[in-house]
């Protein structure tokens, strides 16, 4: 029976790849198999000094960065961060990242982790999205690692303005003194991994490690992004 429902259901309502826009055949999701394949990986080795670790050397508590595809204006595949983010589409994010998490099962990248911190929304962002999609893509790792998700621990205490269309200095500015942690003794002397949904400039995660490594002077930490730029 439920096999009959699941067929009648996917002709009532086809679901499409969040990419091309083609139909999904039974058994993908949200992404057709060509597109998954096409998909632009950074092949960055995850414990090595790739560019997105680049961005934490001047940060000695972050012991490993690293980004799963690469991302760029105009690009088809921008729409998996964008419509996870902005259109209602919270799975999306949480299907790449546990595809992504069963890649680097084997590289020893998760290996250390205790604890996995989601960077957080404000409140009324939260409220008005519906959901932090950092939190799904936390959830998507914690599908294949097991790893405990924490999202109290660390918070954004301010609203900051979107910046999509910011320049480096302008993002650097934006990000400023907005984020806290509320409560440092439940992550005094453990590892955690930091996750976001996109780097760019990398100054948003920049002002987290800051936060973060100030208010927990024992901590380490390691980052997990979806996606980067390619020119970064």
């Amino acid at each position: 029976m439920t096999t009959i429902g699941s067929d009648i259901g996917r002709l009532l309502f086809p679901r499409f790849c969040k990419v091309c826009g083609s139909k999904l055949n039974q058994g993908e999701e949200h992404i057709c198999t060509t597109c998954l394949r096409r998909l632009p990986r950074t092949h960055f080795d995850p414990m090595a000094l790739n560019p997105v670790m680049q961005h934490f050397m001047g940060y000695p508590a972050v012991e490993h960065a690293t980004a799963y595809f690469f991302y760029a204006h105009g690009n088809a595949y921008t729409r998996l961060i964008t419509r996870s983010k902005y259109s209602d589409s919270p799975e999306t994010g949480r299907y790449i990242s546990r595809l992504v998490a069963q890649e680097l099962a084997g590289s020893g990248f998760f290996s250390a982790i205790d604890l996995l911190l989601p960077v957080p929304l404000s409140a009324w962002r939260k409220w008005s999205r519906g959901y932090n999609q950092s939190e799904w893509i936390a959830r998507g790792v914690a599908d294949v690692t097991k790893l405990p998700i924490d999202t109290k621990s660390f918070i954004r205490h301010r609203h900051n303005e979107t910046q999509t269309h910011m320049t480096r200095e302008e993002r650097w500015k934006n990000v400023q003194h907005i984020f806290s942690v509320r409560r440092p003794e439940r992550l005094k002397g453990r590892h955690i991994l930091l996750i976001d949904d996109v780097v760019t400039t990398g100054a948003t995660l920049m002002s987290c490690v800051e936060t973060l490594a100030q208010a927990v002077p024992d901590l380490r930490i390691s980052v997990f992004t979806l996606a980067c730029a390619r020119n970064e």
